[in-house]
């Protein structure tokens, strides 16, 4: 028995160490001899896999395989075979292909290698997006793509940013790209974590988003997301923290310099009065500076984000489930955001003919308080407003209501602790994707979606709110229910004729969309304890609802064609029929041009020239750009009430406004030309696009007389001009053994101008926000976002003292240009002082690399906008609420010893001048991070696969001539109203520490 045992013994141990010497290991190299992270090694036949590490190691278990044979495969590089020999050891080096022309890309309805592209694209991938701890998706486009703007409008957690690609391409309708997710058109960019995303794909040019026809006018941008991968199920585990705080504060004047200047500007307007503050306040208020509201109204959080997914599957079904948490307080107390993603993606290969792919998602964002516009009335834009003498609270512990000499409005602390309003969404997407090969080279597509969501907002405005204050206190409920559907149809036909390559594709769309809401608001409740929870308490109560529904077919066919790979030919067509308009059907055309120089013989050897490619394209698309029923009259609820028996109020139902009988496409015609080109097989790559688009038809909001019922109606008015050039670089400067260095740049330049508007000169533009009424101006032969308003030339001087006298004014008042020299400031004089749309904008990231270590900064920035700012004039008083100036500016105010060009507070100073015109050109360290990758030797004893841990920062030094909180914010509300800035909570500077894991 004890021989037995062993002899057992013994052939285990033998059989041990034939496993530990079938344990393969070895390194992957690229052709310069360097290491190649993050390839896949795999035992050819099996699903045995395995990714290398930092240094290009990795190590996989050849024990069941006779005769082991590893593959290995790397984006951009040849993939690879090698056999293991007796010792264990392999050593690959993987062969360059022309990197960035062989990628395979996603251009919609399919995908293409990126050399055969026609079209004006850009690619993202998820190795760059996992450089930055990103919240949402659009940050991925930020300063990292050429003819792409991405702009921050506001710091408030979970904001959505607002996208352009290509400039602005409507006046009145949205201006937002096309997010198409997975193959859903239209998908709700909130529900993908960026996390999930395995690439991006930036369409610009008409040929290329002419495929998505009256949808793609304002650009294109396809997201694809994880998938599984053959091979044991991995799980990758992710987080950060972050630290966030305001960027910067305004120079603000403490309760000593207040209560000062108060009392000047008391004895300016009335020598005799008696001043507020007396002696004994101001010598208490040298030792006491009072009430700081711009630190009392914020904070500094913690955001937390996590996010885990499991991953793997076999030969014939794969999967990718994840899930992630965000937590995210504003840097505005009582203020936040907090989100949770689910994903389940999985592929199934159900025979040799047919896949089926099923990717659901749900997303569960909550919101608190995250409604502020940017106003006058926001807490935000009244604590730099308010009186600096005041206590946030009283003795007794409660908030002080007000002040004589603050603004207007309730204590902006007060108000933005007491004030509720929440937002509770569920939104849940499922889309299938079925492929079946009819024949070898005929495939047919069945993509179809449904996206389901339910949105409940509760709001309350108790007493010691701003709505309280003017006794307007309410409490209200609303439920929104919205339902999508789309389902698109294509054949797709792909085959190769000797030098002839050759894919068609047909497509049937046809989507549609509803929504319903009821919303309950009550008044004057005889109690708020309950919050909104009781509606029943209001002493008046207001019950509403709605509903919209919309529909859209689509019919598209295209060509794609090559001639021996270098000369290369698309041609789409696409007829689009929307319920939205009177003219419902339009047919979209493109056609794209492309030669790949270097496969000409003259260029073929070059060690040069890897890749190079001219492109020329032409398309057109459409944009419906006006709300559901546009074009049907309605009917009114809410009018005048009738007392039919003398007390009871009925329901008036009056006529709405007339509609246009005509209302057709809003069409968007660009040309386009560009190049490609790549040396050095991918070390330098370089691309530049210049077009011209011209957007006729143009969809807008005009106004009704009052003699045909008043209000708005929809009209096509018009044309606009936009053209530009980009241009994009990028490379390696530095390949060493241990140390490497990446970089690119990309700049893009955009003029727009208003070509003609049906023969009205131009609209003046109202109602964003209280304090911007007449602030914008839509003008023929003037870009969008212009800004209106007089022209500041100063103050008055002493020796101007005569001329000052024939405008009824005096030295040290402000000075305005007279345009029809009438000696008074008229609305003649008005004109166009500024304008909000950047002439280029840029971003530079760079990535240096030292063995395990990897450092990552990121430049972004604009430059020729200007920021029509309303937040400046209500610091320096006497204008709206504001009663009394808290800017240090005014402590440099004219005097007949410094005859500065800031006003006297006897001045008559307009609130639409040029003097809040201010320089909105900025550079942005968006992103500065250091990671450490965790070398192998230490991997194997933490029995992990990868561990990565860095710090970062972000958006913590800003260059800019802007002396407001940030230069990138605005409260436009659409592209006539960009630039437009009052009160808007600006975007906080963060330091972040974070881990990856793979296990």
């Amino acid at each position: 028995m004890k021989r037995v045992l062993l002899l057992m013994l013994l052939a285990s141990g033998l059989l041990q160490t034939y496993a530990q010497k079938q344990l393969t290991k070895g390194k992957v190299l690229d052709e310069t001899g360097h290491p190649l992270p993050g390839a896949t090694v795999r035992v050819k036949g099996t699903t045995i896999s395995s990714p290398t590490n930092a240094q290009g190691e990795f190590q996989v278990n050849t024990a069941e395989t006779s005769n082991p044979v590893l593959v290995i495969s790397y984006i951009g590089y040849i993939t690879a075979e090698a056999p293991v020999t007796g010792n264990g050891v392999v050593s690959v080096q993987l062969k360059t292909d022309p990197r960035s022309l062989n990628d395979v890309v996603v251009v919609g309805y399919g995908t293409q290698k990126k050399r055969d592209v026609t079209g004006a694209t850009s690619s993202i991938k998820a190795v760059d997006i996992a450089k930055r701890p990103l919240v949402r998706v659009e940050q991925t486009l930020q300063g990292t793509t050429s003819g792409v703007t991405v702009q921050s409008g506001s710091g408030q957690p979970g904001k959505g940013l607002s996208v352009r690609i290509r400039g602005a391409s409507s006046v009145s309708g949205g201006n937002d790209p096309l997010y198409v997710i997975d193959g859903y058109i239209g998908g709700n960019i909130e529900s993908v974590s960026p996390a999930d995303i395995a690439s991006v794909e930036i369409l610009k040019d008409a040929s290329a988003t002419a495929i998505y026809g009256s949808r793609g006018s304002n650009g294109v941008v396809l997201i694809t997301t994880q998938s599984g991968k053959e091979g044991k199920p991995r799980v990758n585990f992710s987080t950060w923290l972050s630290k966030a705080s305001i960027p910067k504060k305004l120079s603000l004047m403490n309760a000593f310099q207040f209560a000062e200047e108060v009392n000047k500007y008391t004895l300016a307007k009335d020598n005799n009065a008696t001043p507020p503050f007396s002696d004994a306040d101001l010598k208490n208020f040298q030792n006491n500076p009072g009430t700081d509201w711009q630190d009392a109204i914020t904070q500094q959080p913690w955001i937390q984000n996590y996010q885990v997914s499991v991953s793997g599957g076999s030969a014939n079904v794969k999967y990718f489930f994840s899930y992630n948490h965000l937590d995210q307080p504003g840097i505005l107390i009582n203020q936040w955001y907090k989100r949770n993603t689910l994903r389940a993606n999985m592929d199934a290969k159900l025979n040799d003919r047919m896949n089926l792919k099923v990717n659901i998602t749900a997303v569960l964002p909550q919101t608190h308080n995250t409604d502020y516009s940017g106003d006058i009335t926001d807490p935000f834009a009244q604590a730099y407003q308010y009186d600096p003498t005041v206590p946030v609270k009283d003795a007794s512990g409660n908030y002080t209501p007000g002040s004589p000499r603050a603004s207007n409005q309730y204590n902006p602390v007060a108000n933005a602790m007491n004030r509720s309003v929440d937002v509770n969404t569920t939104n849940v997407t499922a889309t299938g994707v079925f492929t079946y090969r009819i024949l070898d080279h005929l495939t047919f597509t069945s993509n179809n979606s449904y996206e389901l969501q339910s949105q409940l907002s509760q709001s309350v405005f108790p007493l010691e709110t701003n709505e309280g204050n003017v006794k307007n206190d309410y409490a209200q409920a609303e439920t929104n229910r919205y339902r999508s559907w789309q389902n698109s149809n294509f054949l797709t036909y792909i085959n190769r004729f000797g030098d002839h390559a050759l894919t068609v594709t047909a497509l049937f769309e046809q989507a549609s969309k509803t929504n319903t809401n009821v919303k309950a608001q009550a008044k004057n409740l005889s109690s708020y304890n309950n919050g909104y929870y009781n509606l029943g308490l209001g002493g008046t109560q207001l019950t509403t609802s709605g509903y919209w529904a919309d529909a859209l077919i689509s019919y598209m066919g295209r060509v794609n064609y090559a001639y021996k790979d270098k000369y290369l030919l698309t041609a789409a067509v696409r007829t689009d029929g929307s319920s939205h308009l009177t003219q419902k059907y339009s047919t979209f055309p493109s056609v794209a041009l492309g030669w790949v120089i270097n496969k000409e013989s003259f260029m073929e050897q070059s060690r040069v020239v890897t890749g190079l490619k001219l492109r020329a394209s032409y398309g057109q698309t459409g944009n419906q750009a006006v709300p559901a029923y546009a074009t049907i009259a309605q009917i009114n609820s809410g009018g005048p009430a009738y007392y039919f028996d003398g007390s009871t109020p009925s329901v008036s139902t009056p006529l709405g406004t007339p509609v246009s009988q005509s209302l057709q496409w809003e069409k968007n015609t660009t040309y386009d030309v560009g190049i490609d080109a790549e040396l050095f097989r991918g070390r330098l790559t370089f691309t530049a696009d210049a077009y011209n688009r011209q957007i006729t038809d143009l969809l807008y909001n005009v106004p009704n007389a009052s003699y045909y019922g008043g209000g708005n109606y929809q009209k096509n008015l018009g044309s606009l001009e936009n053209k530009g050039l980009e241009f994009s670089i990028g490379g390696m400067p530095v390949a060493g053994n241990k140390f490497k260095w990446t970089s690119n740049f990309n700049i893009s330049f955009n003029r727009n101008k208003v070509l003609n508007l049906g023969g009205i000169d131009n609209v003046i533009v109202n109602n964003i926000g209280s304090a911007q009424n007449g602030a914008a101006i839509l003008k023929v032969g003037q870009p969008l976002g212009s800004f209106f308003g007089y022209k500041f030339l100063g103050t008055w001087k002493t020796e101007q003292a005569q001329e000052a006298a024939l405008y009824n004014a005096k030295p040290g008042d402000a000075r305005y240009e007279d345009l029809d020299n009438s000696h008074s400031y008229t609305s003649a004089d008005l004109q166009v002082v500024g304008n909000g749309t950047p002439k280029f904008g840029f971003g530079f990231i760079n990535d240096f690399s030292y063995g395990n270590w990897c450092m990552n900064v990121m430049f972004q920035g604009t430059h020729g906008n200007q920021i029509y700012s309303f937040t400046t004039p209500y610091t320096l008083g006497g204008l709206g609420d504001a009663r009394h100036a808290t800017s240090t500016e005014v402590l440099h105010m004219w005097t007949p010893e410094n005859q500065t060009n800031v006003p006297t507070y006897t001045s008559n100073s307009f609130l639409t001048s040029s003097r809040w015109v201010y320089d909105a050109s900025y550079i942005k360290l968006k992103n500065i991070s250091l990671t450490y990758t965790f070398p192998e030797r230490i991997l194997s004893r933490l029995h992990v696969n990868s561990l990565d841990i860095y710090v970062s920062a972000q958006n913590i030094w800003t260059i800019t001539s802007y002396p407001g909180y940030d230069p990138e914010v605005t409260n436009a509300t659409n592209a006539i109203t960009q630039g437009l800035e009052t009160g808007t909570i600006p975007n906080p500077k963060t330091y972040t520490v974070g881990l990856r894991l793979g296990l």
